[in-house]
């Protein structure tokens, strides 16, 4: 009788440990996926990208994004707390790569045409890499709210500032004669996102590499002295 009264306490033991567990397991993961920062970044804006770009951005949520990233759920909302954040997002990494890459090759260009050759090329790869996100800002950031939409605009001019620096080290210089330097800065940004936005037109025709070629020429074409 006595085993028969201390078997459900037992039972109990065991299943309280095996909670314990669980839940101990389950930090684990929460606390590796905060440690493994950039990585649980990528996941959380690659999955988010292609579900709306599929399923359109209201209907999909923040936990279908956490769900289909294996993300735990705390940790992707330290990432977002908004799905209009994502943008925010797509936005710094496209940056945060151009940076990277032209930082580590013009770390000995001392030629300013050399330096901007070398930021158009890098810059029109990048967005060609991302083009699929890319679209889908300009598709939807016009149902972003206002603060979302502000953070966007904010990094595509720190994008514009990247060839204002160089195109106004050029001019210094006396390599660049004196043009509307924020202007030209656009139109170099705008010519990667045409790209984007027109490829279905272009790649039947030109290559990446072809198209760099000759937007380059125009850029370069309209900036020597």
């Amino acid at each position: 009788m006595k085993g028969q009264e201390y078997l459900p306490f037992t039972f109990l033991g065991v299943l309280r440990g095996k909670r314990q567990m669980d839940e101990t397991k389950r930090k684990l993961t929460v606390l590796d996926q905060i440690t493994a920062a950039d990585k649980v970044r990528r996941k959380i804006i690659d999955v988010a990208s292609a579900l709306y770009a599929k399923k359109g951005f209201t209907a999909t949520s923040i936990e279908e994004i956490s769900e289909k990233a294996g993300v735990a759920l705390p940790v992707t909302y330290h990432y977002v707390k908004k799905k209009s954040e994502i943008m925010r997002l797509i936005m710094e990494d496209v940056l945060r790569i151009f940076q990277d890459s032209l930082t580590a090759e013009i770390r000995d260009v001392d030629d300013p045409e050399e330096k901007l050759a070398i930021a158009v090329i890098l810059y029109f790869r990048v967005v060609n890499q991302q083009r699929e996100k890319a679209l889908l800002i300009y598709q939807k950031s016009s149902s972003l709210d206002k603060a979302s939409r502000s953070s966007v605009m904010k990094l595509e001019v720190d994008v514009c500032k990247i060839f204002s620096k160089i195109i106004n080290e050029g001019i210094q210089r006396g390599v660049f004669k004196e043009v509307d330097v924020d202007l030209m800065a656009y139109n170099i940004i705008m010519m990667a996102h045409m790209w984007v936005l027109k490829r279905w037109h272009f790649k039947h025709r030109l290559t990446l590499e072809k198209y760099i070629d000759l937007q380059l020429a125009i850029i370069l074409d309209a900036l020597r002295k």
